[in-house]
């Protein structure tokens, strides 16, 4: 790839750019996240380098201001990053051809799934954001170094907060904890985390409740449950409350084991420490009353969390969470929840409705710390690469090009656990979450919408034939109207009321005068009491059924309304020994109207058939 005269920033150029980013000011810088203006030295830089991407030198989009110090300072690591760059493509590895070509790219969107609509995330949540005005005692860890990069979305400073126990915390684990045999070392966005989570309030207590963190795989997420689960054992008597529980569950029992396992040769000789290996419920102690307990994710009920910590919560159901685990933190003093997880396209709705509820609206007691490429991005971008991975090495980069090249090849990867090789890529190693994924709907539909649309008939203008009416618990109440038209065939039209009462009223102004099959559960409501009724039966799945063999005779058709379509379309079934069983959850009251009205219409007789006698002569 070579750098034009066309792309080289300099000359007259630079000086209209210059003239076009001043009406910004003021502005966060791009490099440090503090405030610039126009009393202070600065610079148009880039959001992606010149050197590795020359063809978005002059993309007004992929301009932002920088101090001149701060930009001074990225030269030397734009360097290193394009001989990155060059050593990816020397051992083989294959660029989109619009970077060969020179030709710029799509720039990373936040987006929805279908790419038709953005996600709308609120302000507050930029790292620019968090580095504005930062309080002294967060400072030092908003340098992000030459190997990390910042998150995507991380929560601001809380407004309550006046300190954070993070400093100390990171001290005690340096100390204490190894990692290899070596003291532990933790990486720049461990110790970001740590300390944005235990931000404190005046009286000491924690400000944040709930901790939403996600990165892509292999970054060191167990290192910083291990760390954080320990510190909290030892410290945590003195900080908080007399007894400390850390419950830790998540995918499986093999997975959070696996995380506590590490402890064990540390606390084992430890005075003070003890350790329970067992298969189902590991735990490890600290002065015989403070444990951090392994459970199952569907046997989290019965305890006191202090501290609770979900392991891969992609694989772990809301339920678990809202109805079992949570409630085990009542009444604890500054109890913690810390969901952390790698994005899966097969995750239940436990992180992304999390996340997407965070990125939307600010409760006061959520951290969010999500490192990841938005939806959109350029999976084969190095650079999208890079900004997605928290902590960068030569190595991660090797493994990232490994495992895209395969992912392109088409190879199957059991680690991503996913059968389309490239959507496991873009989830486990540039964490892309589906948040508005569609809900998987299950069973076969019943009828297609232009089977459904095939069907409609224009209503006679006369009096209806039969009647129905059933309800939907309290959601509404439906009037079925039918006409005969023709020996064997009716049609049928559906409407939508919100009571009894409205729905009676509208079946004395359609002029029917015969006897109306009325739902069992409706026949004692006084609306009904100077109306002619018969008790309508079934089950909604024998309706389906039964509307489903009437359109197949020929023998049903339908207006065209909104109310009863909803349903019919909305409405699916799996093969069971007796037949097809119903399996979606929504409202069918239409559908067993109809099918009342339309076996009524099809028996109904307009009087007396006449016996034509040959007159006298």
């Amino acid at each position: 790839m070579t750098t034009t005269q066309q792309d080289r920033w300099a000359g007259r150029k630079v000086l209209e750019a210059r003239s076009i980013m001043a009406n910004k000011l003021p502005s966060p810088c791009g490099q440090c996240g503090k405030e610039v203006t126009e009393k202070d030295k600065w610079v148009v830089g880039h959001v992606k380098s010149r050197i590795t991407h020359p063809h978005l030198t002059w993309v007004l989009s992929n301009w932002r201001i920088e101090h001149k110090a701060c930009s001074d300072k990225t030269g030397q690591a734009a360097v290193i990053e394009k001989a990155k760059f060059d050593a990816l493509k020397s051992v083989g590895f294959v660029f989109p051809p619009e970077m060969e070509a020179g030709k710029p790219p799509l720039l990373p969107v936040h987006t929805h799934e279908n790419h038709s609509q953005p996600l709308e995330v609120r302000e507050g949540l930029s790292w620019a954001n968090l580095c504005q005005n930062a309080p002294e005692w967060l400072q030092p860890y908003l340098e992000v170094p030459e190997n990390a990069s910042p998150p995507m979305w991380v929560t601001g400073v809380h407004p309550e907060a006046v300190g954070s126990y993070g400093p100390e915390a990171l001290a005690w684990m340096t100390e204490n904890l190894k990692e290899r045999g070596k003291p532990l070392s933790l990486r720049w966005w461990q110790r970001l985390a740590v300390v944005l989570q235990l931000q404190h309030r005046e009286d000491g207590t924690l400000c944040f409740r709930t901790i939403l963190e996600s990165g892509p795989r292999r970054i060191g997420k167990s290192v910083r449950l291990r760390a954080m689960a320990l510190w909290r054992l030892e410290n945590g008597p003195d900080l908080f409350e007399p007894e400390q529980l850390v419950l830790h569950t998540g995918k499986d029992l093999a997975i959070v084991r696996e995380v506590m396992r590490k402890a064990w040769a540390w606390a084992g000789p430890r005075d003070d420490w003890s350790c329970k290996k067992g298969m189902t419920e590991p735990e490890v102690s600290y002065a015989d009353v403070n444990r951090w307990v392994a459970r199952s994710k569907d046997a989290t009920t019965g305890y006191d969390a202090c501290l609770a910590l979900v392991d891969e919560a992609w694989d772990v159901k809301p339920a678990s969470i809202d109805d079992d685990l949570e409630p085990t933190m009542l009444e604890r003093e500054s109890p913690q929840l810390v969901l952390t997880s790698t994005a899966h396209r097969r995750a239940t709705s436990l992180m992304r409705g999390r996340i997407l509820d965070a990125l939307s609206v600010d409760d006061g007691e959520t951290l969010v710390l999500i490192w990841g490429a938005p939806v959109g991005s350029d999976p084969a971008d190095p650079a999208v690469w890079r900004a997605a991975s928290p902590h960068w090495s030569d190595d991660r980069a090797s493994m990232m090009s490994s495992k895209f090249a395969k992912a392109m090849a088409g190879e199957t990867d059991p680690e991503f656990d996913d059968p389309d090789p490239m959507e496991g890529f873009k989830a486990q190693y540039l964490n892309m979450w589906r948040l508005r994924d569609r809900h998987v709907e299950h069973g076969s539909a019943v009828f297609t919408a232009d089977q459904w649309e095939t069907l409609t008939a224009l209503l006679p203008d006369t009096r209806p034939d039969s009647a129905a009416v059933e309800s939907w618990h309290a959601e509404g109440v439906s009037v079925a109207l039918a006409w005969r038209s023709g020996l064997d065939t009716a049609t049928v039209q559906v409407l939508d009321f919100p009571d009894t009462a409205s729905a009676v009223a509208a079946l004395k102004d359609s002029g029917f005068r015969g006897r109306a099959t009325v739902g069992a559960s409706l026949l004692e409501d006084p609306a009904f009491k100077n109306v002619r009724t018969t008790k309508g039966q079934g089950r909604p799945a024998a309706s389906v059924q039964e509307l489903a063999r009437l359109v197949a005779e020929g023998q049903a058709m339908h207006d065209g309304g909104e109310h009863l379509t909803t349903q019919v379309l909305a409405a699916r079934t799996t093969p069971g020994a007796d037949g097809p069983r119903l399996v979606s959850k929504a409202r069918g009251d239409a559908i067993k109207a109809a099918v009342w009205a339309l076996t009524s219409a099809r028996k109904a007789r307009s009087g007396r058939p006449r016996i034509l006698l040959p007159s006298s002569v």
